[in-house]
């Protein structure tokens, strides 16, 4: 990656995950000289004392269906854009399995209406009626299920960021694998500082941070954002068990249990270090939260997730029976809700935007919301002809 932070840029993007990669190739692709600033994924996560960031795996869910419309927009603009991004950028990060929601019948109405609006290919299965995936999936009892086919399925999200990054630097942008640390405005637009003191200077800004937005100094009037700690379960699989679920597809389910609200599961996937592990990610009732820098790096670097293995386990080999594993792990993540249930893509101040808070959905639709942001800031309005941008306006920290 190009690192040249010595010129003066028309856009900094600080933040390199999910959502600051997507912006920072939608700003390159529209001719605007660009850097973007952000460390990359720490080697080791128990003794690193710097920020985190939700893109650290090889599975995130993709689909179209959603009970939110708003949703459901950004993933399909995502979505359609995601075998042009194989193709600039030579990586390949999506895996159009298909996916199936397994929710009461009280939601099935607003998923169903979001899914003729966006002319979404949909199969439904009654309460406990026959489907096509009884032969190796157990659904929660007197559940719907909605069934979209490929293009849902998962993406690869470190694959993902590199191809952005890729187009981006391809493009001209400028990356600097730092972390920033302050944000301070002058006569001359903005300056990024590092925590090894590098400073990047542009007219405009999108930050991008995620979690850590309120560690970012200078970031005047940022959200409280209410970040949560949560831990998936990974099994990993032998070859036999990898055949066996084959083209299973990607799931969400609404649970009636004592612990947990909801689940996810993202197919047999590829890891890096060569292993093929089927994820379940579930929401507690009692949500963890962390509601500052060092209580967001304790949870990512010690290991307290290790005590929810059990009883993660259990509600994967509920859903999979039969589920052989050769080994099981936990790991944790962290999620950033906003008040609205949507992401924030608004101006703090002039020439300054904020695009974060994904709320647990956005990397599917990470590369939308950044585009999203780098129009928002190029334009200096809100120009997006589909989208209501009181839906995505930042509520302010009372102070």
């Amino acid at each position: 990656m190009a690192s040249d932070p010595d010129q003066h840029y028309d856009v900094a993007v600080v933040g390199l995950g999910l959502i600051g990669s997507g912006a920072v190739r939608a700003l390159a692709d529209a001719g605007q000289r660009c850097v973007g600033v952000g460390p990359a994924e720490p080697a080791d996560w128990s003794n690193h004392p710097g920020v985190f960031a939700s893109h650290y795996d090889s599975g995130r869910i993709t689909r179209h269906l959603d009970r939110v419309r708003e949703w459901g927009v950004l993933a399909a603009r995502s979505i359609a854009g995601y075998a042009d991004l194989e193709a600039r950028s030579g990586i390949a990060f999506h895996r159009p399995v298909g996916v199936v929601l397994a929710v009461p019948a009280d939601e099935v109405a607003a998923i169903t209406a979001v899914a003729e609006e966006l002319a979404v290919d949909l199969s439904t299965y009654a309460p406990d009626a026959a489907s096509d995936f009884d032969s190796r999936l157990s659904f929660p009892s007197g559940s719907t299920l909605l069934a979209e086919p490929g293009p849902a399925g998962h993406i690869d999200p470190r694959r993902m960021l590199r191809a952005n990054l890729a187009v981006a630097t391809a493009g001209g942008a400028t990356v600097v694998r730092e972390a920033a640390t302050s944000l301070e405005p002058g006569s001359s637009g903005w300056t990024v500082t590092t925590a090894t003191g590098v400073v990047v200077t542009a007219d405009r800004v999108v930050v991008a941070t995620g979690a850590h937005s309120d560690e970012l100094r200078g970031l005047a009037d940022c959200p409280a954002f209410d970040v949560r700690g949560e831990t998936i379960v990974m099994a990993t699989l032998g070859p036999d068990e990898q055949a066996r679920l084959a083209g299973m597809p990607s799931i969400l389910a609404e649970l009636d249990d004592p612990t947990y609200d909801d689940l996810y599961v993202v197919p047999p996937t590829d890891y890096p270090d060569g292993s093929v592990r089927l994820k379940l990610g579930a929401t507690r009732h009692d949500m963890f939260h962390v509601h500052d820098g060092a209580a967001r790096r304790e949870w990512m670097s010690d290991d307290r997730h290790r005590d929810e293995l059990d009883a993660l386990r259990d509600l994967l080999t509920a859903l999979v029976p039969g589920l052989a594993a050769e080994s099981w792990e936990t790991k944790p993540c962290l999620i950033t809700q906003t008040a609205s249930g949507l992401p924030v893509v608004d101006h703090l101040a002039p020439g300054l935007v904020l695009a974060a808070g994904g709320n647990g959905y956005a990397a599917k639709s990470a590369n939308a919301i950044g585009a999203l942001a780098a129009q928002l800031v190029v334009d200096g309005a809100w120009t997006d002809p589909d989208l209501d941008h009181r839906r995505f306006e930042a509520t302010r920290r009372v102070r």
